[in-house]
C-alpha cells in the first residue's frame, strides 16, 4: 500500500513539476540558461500530449537544458511578445536570447535531438 501511495504522490507532483513563468519573472529565469518554454492551455488537446512527452524528455534530456512552462491564458503578454499564435508551441533559448521555434507535438525523442542540436 505504502508504495502505490508513494507512486501515486510522485506521480501527482510531476504533473506540476515545471515552473510557470510569468512575465515578471520570464527574463531572469532564463537568462543564462539553455531553456526550453512550453506554451500551452490546459483546455489544448494537442498540449496535453505534448506535456506527457516533456515528462518523459525530462528524464532523458541533457542536464544542461531546463524546462518551464507558460500558460497563454494567463501571460497572453508573453505569448504576443514572443509571437505565440499556435498551440502548443517549444521556444528554445540560449543565453537569454530566442533560437528557435517548434509548434505541434514533438516525441521525446525529437525532443532529444532538438535539445541536442541547438544546445551545442
Amino acid at each position: 500500500m505504502k508504495k502505490i501511495v508513494l507512486v501515486f504522490l510522485v506521480s501527482f507532483i510531476s504533473l506540476f513539476g515545471y515552473e510557470e513563468l510569468t512575465i515578471d519573472n520570464f527574463e531572469s529565469k532564463i537568462k543564462g540558461k539553455n531553456v526550453i518554454v512550453d506554451f500551452y492551455a490546459s483546455w489544448c488537446p494537442p498540449c496535453k500530449v505534448l506535456a506527457n512527452n516533456l515528462e518523459d524528455f525530462d528524464v532523458i534530456k541533457p542536464e544542461n537544458v531546463e524546462i518551464f512552462k507558460v500558460n497563454i491564458d494567463e501571460e497572453l503578454a508573453l505569448a504576443k511578445k514572443y509571437g505565440v499564435s499556435k498551440l502548443p508551441t517549444l521556444l528554445y533559448f540560449k543565453d537569454g536570447k530566442q533560437i528557435k521555434e517548434y509548434v505541434g507535438i514533438l516525441t521525446k525523442e525529437e525532443l532529444l535531438q532538438t535539445s541536442k542540436d541547438n544546445f551545442k
